[in-house]
């Protein structure tokens, strides 16, 4: 089962300062696709519970805000507010592979965070720190980094029950969030002395003074009640509530879905209609948080929404996995047209935050309704992944600019002609009806529009060579995927067959060869096979299952014993790789003269250049021959030495002893 396994944070650290040199990115996040387009004369920033954003924009809860990279990306590619991956009692949950299924509109399996919950408080202070580093970095931040338009809020989220959030570990964790002082001071420390200076930065340490409470499906109104006072008296936190979309009440949902968008395939689980709040439920406990909020001067509001509940109908994922959730362009117009019946009945002045079907078309006027934050995930998993963001505020800029609006709130009274005297939070409920209205007769949310799936060419992955198309990498979330340089190769090799008594004959040739110069690998501490990049890769067998994956230690590498895989270290002074090919185990190492390599059996030393045998030995009791695999030999020579390449930075040469940290 694969395990997610933070990077040292001195890695982290590294590829920031380095990466962008080399080759030209940040965590394969091209340059081009940072966010730096915002017109001068025009300002995103919001105020979210009384904190200042620089723009509306963020990830949610999810696959995006889970490790200290993921927040990174999501910043530099324009993101503001940061709703940090749901953490909760249980943080060791069996959660089913593949479990992420973007293949047209969206499904997954996904529960809350894969790390331990004080794992995912230092992936939290770690993430906020790097992107303090890059807003203080001369060479790459711009004006759209530096000032009110950089400003980051990250906004915690926790569940599911009363009991787990009362519970010492998800105090620790809020506490851990409010005051990060202990864990800011620790990394400090691990900041290679190449980049010094970043031990010198003004880093927060009061990260969060908001929760997204994100209850199980079900969850009664009574306990998300007092869930909500027990964060808002005890740990003296902004609360917002995340809804669900089965409140729109079963006729109205069903008629959106299937007879207004003709997802007739789809069949809502019963369970989610007879456990969900009512709109009335719903609309008095929200009357009641808000008083109990204020009396308390702090703030309640609400979000819209969480995932659909449906039953799987696909073959995706595995048949024990009765449920799935939907997310997408459905979900989208559903959840619009809830907070469209929500608001009219609560009033302007309850704060809303939106996640559902978000896209760079439909984000502009999502923002004329008055909603922070807008956060995404769906849109994110598919190609271009973090790239796409950056595409959300330049669309922005188009709109504010057509209507002649400067700031956000001068956006939302333009946006649309309405009634709202012009005051900021009327015009915003005005502009969820015409928005709810619009998208429900926008074609493009149907059915018939997003029945496409990713075209597939006849051709199958293997350890080396593909298309190169790159596809997989910025569809993983995690950065997991990557990609080497390695020598275009050809050669003849014969396999060497050891019999009981020590000879050794050549067996018949075979072909070694490599015909591509850039290869894909997965980093696999990084990778908790969603299945995502399988989704999209043009050929068969999926990248983080046919590429080689490299994990981060021999720990993470023996852990997972499942799959194929490999580890870099270098014990002395020798290059060292040491992986698993079809469930057996080889070691390679080299100094200036040899390679020698050995497969548990029998060790073979090779003369560096010519590759001829030097010394052979047995090193346990052979019976019968036994083949020593050279195709084997040659490819962690390669594997080896293309990702630890220096002309390109990757999570492998970051932290190994070889990579120049001092230049």
């Amino acid at each position: 089962m694969a395990e997610l396994n933070p990077a040292p944070f001195r890695d982290l650290v590294t590829r920031l300062y380095r990466e962008p040199s080399v080759q030209g990115s940040l965590f394969d996040l091209a340059r081009r696709h940072w966010y730096v387009e915002k017109p001068s004369h025009l300002d995103f920033t919001v105020r979210m519970h009384g904190r200042s954003a620089g723009n509306p924009l963020g990830p949610a809860a999810g696959p995006h805000t889970q490790m200290a990279q993921n927040l990174l990306l999501s910043y530099v590619a324009g993101a503001r507010i940061l709703e940090l991956k749901t953490v909760q009692v249980n943080d060791a949950l069996d959660i089913p592979r593949p479990c992420i299924d973007v293949t047209n509109i969206g499904y997954n399996v996904e529960w809350s965070q894969e790390l331990k919950v004080d794992d995912s408080l230092r992936e939290y202070v770690a993430g906020a720190m790097l992107i303090e580093m890059f807003r203080a970095h001369e060479a790459y931040a711009t004006d759209v980094h530096r000032g009110g338009a950089g400003d980051v809020i990250y906004d915690m989220s926790v569940g599911y029950d009363l009991a787990g959030i009362q519970g010492e570990k998800v105090r620790r964790f809020i506490d851990g969030m409010k005051d990060a002082s202990a864990i800011v001071a620790q990394l400090r420390d691990e900041i290679p002395k190449a980049y010094a200076g970043a031990r010198d930065i003004d880093y927060p340490v009061n990260l969060s003074g908001s929760i997204t409470l994100s209850t199980f499906h079900g969850c009664p109104a009574d306990e998300i009640e007092r869930i909500c006072e027990f964060l808002l008296a005890e740990h003296d936190v902004d609360v917002i509530v995340k809804m669900n979309p089965p409140t729109l009440g079963k006729e109205r949902l069903e008629h959106l879905l299937f007879d207004t968008l003709g997802y007739t395939a789809v069949e809502v689980v019963p369970h989610a209609y007879s456990s969900a709040l009512t709109l009335d439920e719903s609309v008095q406990l929200c009357d009641r948080l808000v008083r109990f909020g204020a009396d308390r001067e702090r703030s309640v509001g609400f979000k819209f929404s969480n995932t659909l509940e449906v039953r799987n109908h696909r073959k995706f994922f595995t048949p024990d996995n009765e449920v799935m959730y939907l997310s997408g362009q459905p979900l989208h117009v559903i959840t619009m047209t809830l907070t469209d019946v929500f608001r009219k009945i609560v009033g302007p002045d309850v704060p809303i935050s939106f996640s559902a079907g978000v896209d760079a078309r439909n984000f502009a006027d999502t923002v004329a309704c008055g909603f922070v934050p807008i956060t995404v995930s769906t849109d994110l998993l598919r190609p271009g992944g973090y790239g796409r963001l950056s595409n959300y505020l330049k669309r922005l800029a188009e709109a504010m600019d057509k209507v002649d609006a400067r700031t956000i709130d001068a956006y939302v009274l333009n946006r649309f002609e309405s009634d709202a005297g012009g005051e900021v939070r009327c015009a915003g409920v005005c502009n969820t009806s015409a928005v709810a209205k619009g998208v429900r007769e926008d074609p493009r949310y149907r059915a018939d529009r997003n029945g496409k799936t990713p075209v597939r060419i006849d051709s199958h992955l293997e350890v080396f060579d593909c298309i190169t198309c790159d596809k997989c990498i910025p569809v993983c979330p995690n950065d997991a995927n990557f990609t080497y340089p390695t020598p275009i190769v050809a050669f003849d090799v014969c396999d060497l067959i050891v019999q009981p008594d020590g000879s050794v004959i050549e067996a018949s040739a075979t072909k070694f060869e490599i015909t591509e110069k850039m290869q894909i690998a997965c980093y696999a501490d990084f990778c908790n096979e969603c299945g995502n990049c399988d989704t999209f890769c043009p050929e068969y067998g999926g990248p983080y299952i046919k590429k080689p994956s490299f994990f981060g230690s021999v720990d993470s590498w023996r852990a997972d014993g499942s799959r194929d895989g490999f580890v870099v270290n270098a014990p002395g002074d020798r290059l060292h790789i040491m992986g698993r090919f079809e469930g057996i185990e080889y070691e390679l190492s080299s100094d200036d003269r040899t390679h020698t390599f050995s497969d548990d059996v029998v060790e073979v030393r090779f003369s560096v250049g010519d590759h001829a045998v030097v010394s052979l030995k047995t090193l346990k009791p052979i019976e019968g021959a036994h083949r020593v695999r050279m195709n084997v030999y040659h490819s962690l020579l390669h594997l080896r030495d293309g990702v630890l390449d220096r002309s390109r930075v990757n999570q492998i040469n970051a932290g190994h002893h070889e990579f120049d940290q001092s230049a």
